[in-house]
């Protein structure tokens, strides 16, 4: 009888506490708290035929936003898998949707080459070269949908291999993302 008391009573207290009325949070104000963070795919550009990327809005005015980016780009050598490391820091300017985007960043790229006058003989080589970006950016303040279009000059000093002199070359990219 004890048991069936015990049943009964918890029961009511279930069915009581369903009757409870919960409030859903308040939609998100976005001219409070816009969308910051970006992930995306960009091809061409700093990471060379692609890049996955994240990118983080980090000081936030109307006319001014500052971003940081980092990227990796995995390229495939047989049975070896290259890669190339991006990181960069953006001026976007003026107002929302549509903004001009300038920057300038750094690319790691990990080869794997034969040694000069070396046959069969391979090893891994790093190259940095520095990026500069100027170019469109689509970003609402809400989450969504986002677009960017540069030119990214690429200034490069020569690896070891000397296949890559010191040069400028004009490249650019096209980067396809969601904010959020």
């Amino acid at each position: 009888m004890l048991r069936f008391l015990s049943i009964i009573f918890l029961g009511a207290a279930f069915s009581l506490s369903a009757q409870d009325d919960y409030v859903l949070k308040p939609p998100r104000d976005y001219n409070l708290n816009p969308a910051k963070f970006a992930t995306f795919i960009e091809l061409g550009g700093n990471g060379g035929l692609y890049s996955l990327n994240i990118d983080r809005i980090y000081y936030y005015k109307e006319l001014l936003k500052l971003s940081a980016r980092l990227g990796f780009a995995p390229m495939f050598n047989g049975i070896y898998i290259e890669q190339a490391y991006i990181a960069e820091q953006n001026f976007i300017l003026f107002k929302n949707p549509h903004h001009l985007e300038v920057g300038l960043g750094a690319t790691l790229e990990r080869l794997y080459n034969e040694k000069p006058n070396q046959p069969n003989q391979y090893f891994w080589e790093n190259l940095v070269f520095g990026v500069t970006r100027c170019g469109y950016r689509y970003q609402k303040q809400d989450d969504g949908f986002f677009l960017r279009t540069a030119i990214t000059p690429i200034i490069m000093s020569h690896d070891a291999l000397g296949s890559h002199p010191n040069y400028f070359r004009f490249w650019a990219g096209v980067s396809v993302g969601v904010s959020f």
